[in-house]
């Protein structure tokens, strides 16, 4: 590592945010108009509001280069399994794992070489202080019993309460995992309380990075790795409507700006769901300006019939992301195998032995893991059969990858990483801070009358824009009726093919030659045994109707991939026939309003945002599973494997009654016209669910789609008319500070071309040792 080259870019990109900064600030000295300041759906950059959100991203942006930090921002869904995924990456388990959320607010973990005891700092605790004094007056008024109707009381819940009762405050540091995660319980556990007793949680008290809590460790993975420029630090952040907070999402959004990389945690058995939507679409929302990678969590529950690495990368890259992540930057894993596999490697090269299984619960979950459900604690005691079982685990999790192309070059590169961060910070500044001026020094120069005419011609074009709106709704309801007819018609049709499947299964030519030279009887005539199969032994009835089980099996294995397929493909042309309609509808629009202020000498750079269906696509496994074991299994015991799983399951259930066709008398006999109606039944009845849930599902995903289509179109239309209007009431004060204003204008113009330049050059020359880095 070029240690003196680190240290002299550090230098300029240090000057060139402190120079944004001041030139930010000299911004709010311009005049500015605040006239429907409230009318953006969110503010605008150069709004008082916006102004300082920018504020705090760069001043962010300096204080991780003043450390040469790379921040890791990790994200993901509260089932996908991201606080294990933490504790993989990091080597030990520094946060608690429980079934609910665990992220009220985001969480630094930094890597601290030689602190091998994590020790966490919560430096900030003046406004959750606050917070108890409040909800100690409100627990005072209350019975526990009607609050247990409103909240669930846990151990944890009733730990809390007592607590607060108490009046005992959050301490500003703890060492050791055991306090550490009884803080963070505790954290998201006021979360929770405050919601039922209707107490405002100081969420944006949390907005800035220095008030977050941070937990210093050193990470195993990274340990002996020597020193290198700059500092490795993830963040936890607090996944998209956590614990029912809509407004984490904004939170979120922040947190992932100022990151220097995003790292998704997904879900491989729920890569589709609405949650996952959500925090995709919160991470290509910045992966122009910071690298992505992604985790798919949970590859150990893949079974033959489930997508493979490389399935699971295209389908992510492709699909799912639009192309924000490259295939290369996806890691299918096991974070749960990761973790533990870890975990004993380090307890055994440690201690020499793994710690009591009564006294550490881990170890049970990684003897389960390695050894198999018929583990005893005699083989616990065995070292090497501990070592090779834990490393042929971290194998099998797939974790090597990522830790070696992901967090050991972060760890490496950690300096150049906060550096990139910075450039393509300030860059991002610059170029929205000369739009911004380029518009208000052009409405300077245009006529009065140019700029009257300009406005009237912009609230007839967001007239045109609400109107088209309406109309364009309902071709889009008409396209989307008319695609789910047409896989109504192609559901109908492979149902059709699957039932004249199981017909021919189930006839008397295809029975006999299932049985060989088994002797068998087949009853006919119209009585209520015709039909029935007959055989001498009760093994060659077993036999015959194992068979039987098997090819039903294939039938209805084969369907589901029929359709999986099919639908893939339909959804996929639905949402680029989505897009198209929407675009043929409003384009005009946008390409009016730039010839009209093209021809007053504005530059207006507005464009229609993309259209992201992603939820069209539908889960068909899933349903299949879900449909097939509701009949006969509760839902909590739904089995969790691939289709072939489910489906064998359903066919091998007691309560499906294979047993109940095979009645022991002096022979044996299979009732297959009952057995070919039950089937039939089900056949039918999983086809009919899918279609219910592809309605529904397609409904929420089209609406949700337009939603966001529409607001960011608006917004760009409302910044134009908020410019607009500024511009024109600047134009009727006096000519001497019109003067002023072009002049503070100009200057201020000739600052962020200077900015952006630098930045520019800032950036080659991070690249540049990027690409000497990785030779």
């Amino acid at each position: 590592m070029y240690t003196q080259t680190i240290y002299e870019l550090s230098q300029e990109a240090e000057r060139l945010l402190q120079l944004a900064l001041r030139h930010l600030q000299s911004l709010k000295t311009l005049p500015v108009s605040d006239q429907n300041a409230q009318a953006a759906p969110r503010p605008l950059h150069f709004s008082p509001e916006g102004i300082s959100t920018q504020q705090a991203t760069l001043n962010n942006e300096l204080r991780k280069i003043t450390r040469l930090e790379m921040v890791l921002a990790i994200v993901g869904t509260m089932k996908a399994g991201k606080s294990t995924t933490i504790n993989a990456i990091v080597g030990t388990e520094v946060l608690p794992n429980r079934n609910r959320p665990m992220t009220a607010i985001p969480t630094l973990i930094r890597h601290t070489p030689g602190q091998k005891e994590p020790g966490l700092h919560f430096t900030h605790p003046e406004p959750i202080d606050r917070l108890m004094q409040e909800l100690q007056n409100k627990i005072s008024h209350i019975d526990r019993n009607v609050l247990a109707e409103k909240l669930e009381l846990d151990k944890d819940m009733n730990t809390l309460l007592d607590r607060i009762t108490h009046g005992v405050a959050f301490e500003k540091h703890y060492l050791g995992a055991q306090p550490i995660f009884h803080c963070l319980k505790s954290l998201n556990d006021l979360v929770r309380l405050s919601q039922a007793l209707e107490a405002e949680f100081p969420f944006a008290d949390y907005a800035a990075i220095e008030h977050i809590p941070v937990i210093e460790v050193e990470f195993v993975h990274l340990s002996g790795m020597g020193h290198f420029p700059g500092q490795l630090t993830l963040l936890d952040t607090p996944g998209p409507n956590e614990a029912g907070q809509p407004h984490l999402q904004k939170m979120l959004n922040e947190q992932l700006g100022r990151a220097s990389a995003v790292l998704a945690v997904m879900d491989y058995t729920q890569l589709k769901s609405v949650s996952d939507e959500e925090m995709r679409q919160a991470i290509a929302a910045v992966g122009q300006s910071v690298p992505l990678y992604a985790l798919v969590n949970k590859f150990d529950q893949k079974d033959r019939n489930s997508d493979d690495e490389d399935q699971v990368r295209a389908l992510i890259s492709g699909t799912l992301m639009k192309g924000c992540i490259t295939p290369g930057q996806i890691f299918p894993v096991s974070s749960m195998w990761g973790y533990l596999a870890n975990r004993a490697r380090h307890e055994l090269n440690v201690h020499g032995k793994l710690p009591s299984p009564e006294e550490q619960r881990w170890v049970q979950d990684f003897a389960e893991a390695a050894l198999g459900r018929r583990w005893r604690n005699e083989d616990l005691q065995e070292v090497g059969k501990m070592r090779h079982a834990a490393d042929l685990l971290w194998e099998d999790s797939l974790f090597e990858q990522p830790i070696y192309k992901l967090l050991h070059a972060a760890h490496t590169h950690a300096s150049l990483f906060a550096l990139r961060s910075a450039s393509h910070k300030l860059l991002n500044y610059a170029a929205q801070a000369q739009d911004y001026l380029d518009f208000r020094h052009q409405g300077m120069t245009v006529a009065f009358d140019q700029l009257q005419h300009n406005i009237a011609g912009l609230e007839e074009s967001m007239a045109q824009f609400e109107a088209r709106r309406y109309g364009v709704t309902d071709e889009v309801h008409h396209e989307v009726v008319e695609a789910l007819a047409g896989v109504e018609a192609f559901i109908t049709e492979q149902q059709a093919s699957a039932l004249k499947q199981v017909e021919r299964w189930f006839g008397e030519e295809n029975l006999r030659s299932l049985s060989g030279d088994v002797p068998v009887e087949l009853r006919t005539g119209d009585g209520e045994d015709a039909g029935q199969v007959v055989l001498n032994a009760e093994s060659e009835a077993h036999c015959l109707l194992s068979k039987i089980r098997q090819g039903c099996e294939s039938v209805l294995l084969t369907t589901q991939q029929t359709l999986t397929r099919e639908l893939s493909q339909r959804f996929a042309q639905l949402e680029i026939s989505l897009t198209r309609t929407l675009e043929e509808a409003l384009r005009p629009i946008e390409l009016h309003i730039k010839e009209e202020l093209g021809k007053a000498g504005f530059r207006a750079r507005i464009s229609l945002p993309p259209f992201r269906a992603g939820l069209v696509d539908f889960n068909i496994p899933l349903v299949f599973a879900d449909a097939i074991a509701r009949e006969d299994t509760p839902v909590s015991a739904l089995p969790r494997g691939g289709v072939r799983e489910s489906v064998t399951r359903w066919l091998n259930n007691p309560g499906w009654g294979w047993d109940d066709y095979v009645m022991t008398q002096a022979r044996y006999v299979i009732d297959i016209p009952a057995l070919k109606h039950k089937l039939i039944f089900h056949i039918s009845q999983f086809c009919e669910q899918i279609l219910k849930a592809l309605g529904a599902q397609v409904d929420v995903a089209v609406t949700a789609g337009m939603t966001t289509f529409f607001a960011g179109f608006s917004q760009n239309l409302a910044g134009l008319q908020k410019n607009l209007q500024e511009s024109l009431n600047l134009r009727q004060q006096h000519q001497s500070a019109v003067m002023t204003l072009n002049l503070q204008l100009q200057q201020s113009l000739s600052t962020v071309r200077w900015i952006q330049e630098d930045a520019r050059l800032l950036r080659d020359d991070i690249q540049t040792l990027f690409a000497v880095e990785q030779t």
